[in-house]
């Protein structure tokens, strides 16, 4: 066995990580960043390029040591982070306070709690560029759900015209823990080299779901070309922490 040297410039190296996957495990989506682990994918505990390196949770970590995931499916996560987060870049997530009843917490990004009861529904704008040399087309948004437990608590390139929302798009909630891919009818098509932005709202059966009580965590994925997904970071409904990304005492 070799002997593992440490990875220079390690906190620089783990932060670039963390960007490229969002803060979020490539394989499970989980989003405990603090037990992020980084992993060799060539196995080599001395080649610390970038390049080699994928941020992922212990327990996708281990089934990649046991042969559950193979270095074949890691490679294609890899080169599918490094390629879609260069191709499309993320921005911003805002809310769309005039038209809904939703405001952001103050100094907690992605964080949006609802203020008027007569406006439940949330609307989200997402800012984007398309850093291809390519048009593409937005093509599917896949949701996932999970409810919180009660009691929890960008910048834009410089461009001739305010850039506003192309198209709002109409998504239900799902269950918790429910994942949900939305193939879009209406699709966008994004000139290369160019910003853009889209409204999402956020429905359900009965405007109760929406209420102060309810607390969600969501995670949003958007696809392009029927090929490939960003990862967007998770959105807090009603909520300034993700319980995953607390400590949980008492519990086996």
């Amino acid at each position: 066995m070799k002997n593992r040297t440490p990875i220079p410039q390690l906190n620089k190296v783990r932060a670039i990580l963390q960007q490229e996957i969002f803060s979020k495990c490539p394989f499970c989506s989980g989003t405990d960043v603090g037990h992020l682990e980084i992993h060799h994918i060539d196995e080599n505990p001395n080649n610390h390029k970038i390049e080699n390196l994928l941020l992922l949770c212990p327990t996708c970590h281990s089934k990649i040591t046991k042969g559950d995931i193979s270095m074949i499916e890691v490679l294609k996560v890899k080169q599918n982070k490094v390629n879609s987060n260069s191709i499309i870049q993320f921005v911003s997530t805002t809310i769309d306070s005039e038209n809904c009843g939703w405001k952001p917490f103050e100094n907690i990004p992605n964080a949006f709690e609802v203020v008027n009861l007569k406006s439940l529904f949330p609307i989200f704008n997402f800012s984007l560029i398309n850093n291809s040399d390519k048009t593409i087309l937005l093509t599917n948004i896949v949701i996932r759900n999970k409810n919180l437990p009660i009691g929890l608590n960008g910048l834009y390139p410089p461009l001739p015209h305010i850039l506003r929302p192309i198209i709002i798009y109409k998504i239900k909630l799902p269950s918790d823990g429910k994942t949900v891919n939305n193939l879009l009818i209406d699709e966008i098509e994004i000139l290369h080299g160019r910003a853009f932005k889209f409204q999402v709202e956020l429905y359900s059966d009965t405007m109760d779901d929406f209420n102060p009580l309810n607390k969600y965590a969501l995670n949003l994925k958007f696809g392009f070309n029927n090929d490939f997904y960003i990862d967007i970071p998770t959105i807090l409904l009603n909520s300034k922490s993700n319980y995953d990304e607390l400590e949980h005492i008492g519990f086996n």
